[in-house]
């Protein structure tokens, strides 16, 4: 039995004693696991319990369509199953699921065997993996599609191989880059904000599912050829291959499976020098540390001149760049941010998806819900704007710089952020009602940003609350209940009053169709006023600020 199993490994150019001794340590290490860790057991047979059952019968049904469906589609379905079935395997580890739990061969570089032997056992060793299990019905399928066709067994079997072969080559060089970046914050902020936006789009995608098969038909069907595109894909090629070879074209075949064989030498080359190159520990490239913090000191005075606030005084400035980084690093700021730029368009398409040409009849007064966009967006980012400081908070009120000039960089910082997504909202309106009322709503809604951020400044400096920068959901962490009743009470009615300035010569010009030269004017009047009070504002909560530093600290500090 041993010689039957040696014959083509040596054939292959594989040490036999030693691919034996390697799959023997593989076996071992699985056995390990399961006594060890009993509840990996419980885990997979639970999982075969509840997924098993769904993978056999999108597996049978791959089959039906590679048995019964009319040309070209049984190849183009096994097209789509092969670029699946890849690209799962290159998405799933960046979602923390190993879909490979072969040996670690940076362990085994120590030890005498070629780069071959490395390659070739970890390979198969991906056959004991619980997650390739879900590929094999899949694969069986289409041996049953084409089993009436025995000259193309060959053809089929190369195919197989080869498509297999890529994915757990893909899935080892995607597990091998992501090393660390699995195991960084980083990576688990993106996570959070990628399942948070997965899931806010669940009815946009549903949406757009139910309008793309109302619009097909059976006459569609038959000319849509999804193989043209994915052939040029790995796994698309193997499928590629299979369709010409159903022609008669044996030559172009090969040449298609030659084509996956290449892809196949380089995802390899690349997983084989990166796992030396992580485990060698060389770096690509490096940066004298003299030339770093010049070259970071410098691209941040770029971008505030970039913006226009290179006037503001060096604290101002720091700040201002502080809030938008930590806007981008801190997962929950960043939802906030991001959800307040996709909620109006996710509305729009809910509200108009498959009615597009309702759009275009919207009135011209619909450029008064920009202010009430700008309002709730800066609201969300610029609430309890200490007390998001965290940890931090204690070292910023440690600088010796006034205390209102770190007010003005946050309070300008957020008012950019909240302009955001009500510039793209004014885009879109611009580009469909064509008026210029929607300028000067976007003009009064930067005068709403202005007041809504001075009030929260107010706020921030009497009744801050603690906030953990750490939690995976954005929600408070602590305070008294009149904290609670002025932040959620309070100061919105704060805002709505004191916006009304801002905004009450845009609507009263729109209402009743004053002329566009007088409405500006009004509202450039309410830009003044917000200004004005942002200003002071500032300057008030500074001074504030000022005597009650230890007031604030404590009452957003983490620990009480």
């Amino acid at each position: 039995m041993a010689g039957i199993v040696d014959r083509p490994l040596t054939w292959l150019g594989l040490d036999a004693a030693r691919q034996r001794a390697l799959i023997g340590l593989r076996l071992r290490l699985l056995r390990r696991q399961f006594e060890r860790e009993p509840g990996r057991m419980v885990g997979f047979i639970v999982f075969l319990v509840i997924f098993g059952p769904l993978v056999l019968l999108l597996a049978a049904f791959s089959a039906f369509i590679y048995l019964a469906a009319p040309d070209p589609w049984p190849v183009q379905a096994l097209g789509i199953v092969l670029t699946g079935l890849w690209l799962a395997w290159v998405a799933l580890p960046l979602f923390a699921f190993r879909t490979n739990e072969g040996l670690d061969l940076s362990r085994l570089l120590v030890y005498p065997l070629s780069t071959r032997d490395l390659i070739a056992s970890a390979l198969l060793g991906t056959l004991f993996d619980g997650p390739s299990y879900v590929t094999l019905p899949f694969f069986l399928a289409i041996l049953i599609g084409w089993f009436d066709q025995p000259w193309l067994w060959p053809i089929t079997l190369i195919a197989i191989l080869l498509a297999y072969a890529l994915m757990m080559v893909t899935g080892q060089l995607v597990l091998t880059a992501s090393m660390g970046l699995l195991r960084s914050r980083r990576f688990r902020d993106l996570s959070i904000v990628i399942f948070s936006l997965l899931g806010s789009s669940c009815y946009l995608i549903n949406r757009l599912l139910e309008s793309l098969a109302r619009a097909t038909d059976a006459a569609t069907l038959r000319t849509l050829e999804p193989l043209l595109a994915l052939r040029w894909l790995p796994p698309g090629a193997c499928a590629q291959a299979l369709a010409v070879a159903e022609n008669g074209d044996w030559a172009g075949a090969g040449l298609w499976l030659g084509y996956a064989v290449a892809w196949l030498t380089v995802l390899i080359w690349a997983w084989w020098k990166l796992l030396l190159r992580m485990t060698t520990g060389v770096a690509t490239w490096s940066m004298p540390a003299s030339a770093a913090p010049a070259r970071r000191q410098r691209h941040t005075s770029d971008a505030i001149g970039a913006i226009g606030f290179a006037w503001l005084p060096a604290p101002a400035q720091a700040m201002l760049i502080k809030e938008f980084k930590l806007t981008w690093r801190v997962p929950q700021r960043r939802i906030g941010l991001m959800q307040s730029v996709l909620a109006p368009f996710a509305l729009i398409v809910a509200i108009f998806f498959g009615e597009m040409e309702a759009l275009r009849r919207l009135p011209e007064w619909t450029a008064a819900g920009l202010p009430a966009i700008m309002l709730f967006a800066a609201w969300g980012l610029s609430t309890n704007m200490l007390g998001m400081e965290s940890r931090g908070l204690a070292t910023l009120l440690l600088t010796p710089a006034p205390r209102q000039q770190l007010l003005l960089g946050k309070g300008l910082a957020y008012t950019l952020m909240a302009l955001a997504p009500t510039t793209l909202y004014a885009a879109v309106l611009t580009s469909v009602v064509r008026s210029p009322l929607i300028v000067v709503g976007l003009l009064a809604g930067v005068g709403v940003a202005l007041i809504v951020v001075a009030v929260n400044m107010v706020a921030a400096v009497y009744y801050s609350y603690p906030f953990d920068e750490n939690s995976t959901v954005r929600q408070r962490s602590g305070g008294g209940w009149q904290t609670g009743f002025v932040q959620i009470v309070v100061a919105p009615l704060a805002m709505a009053v004191v916006a009304a300035p801002a905004t009450l010569p845009m609507l009263i010009g729109v209402w009743w169709g004053l002329p566009l030269a007088l409405t500006v004017i009004g509202t450039l009047a309410g830009l003044a006023y917000a200004t004005f009070l942002f200003g002071w504002t500032t300057h008030y909560a500074g001074k504030v600020l000022t005597t009650r530093e230890a007031e604030t600290l404590a009452a957003a500090s983490l620990t009480q």
